[in-house]
């Protein structure tokens, strides 16, 4: 476990969730999306706001192949944040490769953090080949225990897929899996706070039983919510920041690009 050290302030935490980054620059999602032409926007932007963040989280599919370029290329894209990076594997991932790849980088990939009176959790429910997610038993325990063991601290918990229905249909089909289990855990550790997640490509703000659930926008282009069919919407890339207070309160938003990107197709 890694201790962050003390903090009088609010906790200042970046997410940012779905990057697609491939081997070399270039459409990567079938629409003209360069992923790495809106990811060095949205850095540019989080460094011109956000001089003070303490952590950056990366809640999954940094790659869209799971190659090792394409994590080389994460690495040095997000070596331009001010801040420890902390990275999770999402469904288009590769999570031995993403970890063997990124070891010894600036770019951590270990499961449990604490500061003062916070606890934060990374959970992996990536299921090789699938578009849908699961936490095999190895992950639910880690939560138990870890929650368990740290009774007094508030908690956020993080994921790449939503742990409820987020209201689009199809994405909502490739959600995780046994969401059950995952509450079965949470609902006995009344110090969690919220729980992050990526994959929706669109904003989730929710609440369960006084769990906040919050999903950021991806670095790259954002899915229309209530689609029944994969749909692209219009809002440009961007990502959430959290305030996490040491009273257990958190407060955060969510920052777009002023546009979105004119998206350049692969060789243009």
């Amino acid at each position: 476990m890694s201790d962050m050290g003390a903090h009088v302030s609010p906790l200042r935490i970046l997410q940012i969730t779905d990057l697609h980054l491939c081997p070399q620059p270039g459409d990567v999602m079938g629409s003209g999306i360069n992923t790495d032409d809106s990811l060095q926007r949205v850095l540019a932007q989080v460094k011109r706001q956000e001089p003070h963040l303490d952590r950056a989280l990366v809640t999954g599919d940094l790659v869209h192949d799971p190659v090792p370029e394409a994590y080389q290329r994460v690495s040095q894209q997000l070596n331009a944040l001010p801040c420890p990076v902390h990275c999770l594997p999402g469904n288009h991932d590769d999570t031995d490769l993403m970890e063997d790849t990124l070891a010894g980088s600036h770019l951590h990939c270990g499961k449990i953090l604490s500061q003062d009176d916070w606890l934060i959790v990374l959970l992996n429910s990536a299921v090789p080949e699938e578009s849908h997610g699961r936490l095999e038993d190895t992950e639910l325990d880690l939560l138990e225990e870890s929650l368990s063991r740290h009774p007094s601290r508030h908690a956020l918990v993080c994921l790449h897929h939503p742990v409820v229905p987020v209201g689009t249909p199809w994405m909502d089909r490739i959600g995780l899996r046994n969401a059950d289990d995952f509450w079965g855990v949470i609902d006995q550790h009344d110090k969690v706070r919220a729980v992050i997640f990526g994959h929706a490509h669109q904003v989730v703000d929710q609440t369960r039983n006084g769990v906040r659930l919050l999903c950021a926008p991806s670095t790259g282009a954002q899915f229309a919510p209530g689609s029944q069919t994969v749909r692209l919407d219009d809002l440009p890339p961007g990502y959430r920041r959290l305030d996490l207070f040491p009273d257990g309160r958190i407060h955060t938003w969510v920052e777009y690009l002023p546009q979105a990107p004119e998206w350049r197709l692969c060789g243009s």
